[in-house]
């Protein structure tokens, strides 16, 4: 059993939730407890797994990546090697956000960000629609993301 999450754990991680680049000693001051504290309170955070990484977040428009989509993939068959093969290629390809494994009538949900309209069905050409493995694929553009907080504990 996991040990439980305190009122300063949550403080701390609702912090470095809204900018994981504050400074140890303004963390402390926010908190309302010493750096010392800060800083051993975020190393356990991280040792208990808790906290898994931190991670700098890309403006897609300022890379030339403006053209976000979801593509719902369905594989034709759902034996192990067509499973193996489709999550060791796919998110490693150029462009892929993140890739979902999920329930119901797709299997795979993929985010990816591309250049243009053009390269969207290029990509989708060059890695899905040729992909032996892939049954059927749908895409939705997205216009705007609207980032949630994240899942902090209450």
């Amino acid at each position: 059993m996991a040990e439980p999450l305190d009122d300063i754990d949550r403080k701390i991680l609702g912090a470095l939730v809204d900018d994981a680049r504050i400074t140890n000693k303004q963390l402390a001051e926010l908190v309302g407890i010493a750096p010392s504290t800060a800083l051993m309170r975020t190393r356990a955070l991280s040792e208990r797994g808790i906290i898994t990484g931190y991670e700098a977040k890309v403006n897609l428009n300022a890379v030339g990546r403006s053209v976000q989509a979801l593509i719902s993939v369905r594989l034709r068959a759902h034996d192990r090697d067509q499973i193996d093969a489709f999550t060791s290629r796919v998110p490693h390809l150029p462009g892929v956000l993140s890739t979902f494994h999920t329930s119901g009538a797709i299997d795979y949900l993929l985010h990816i960000a591309v250049g243009s309209t053009d390269e969207l069905r290029n990509w989708l050409l060059d890695n899905l629609t040729t992909d032996p493995v892939v049954g059927h694929t749908e895409t939705t553009l997205v216009f705007e993301e609207i980032p949630g907080r994240g899942p902090l504990p209450e």
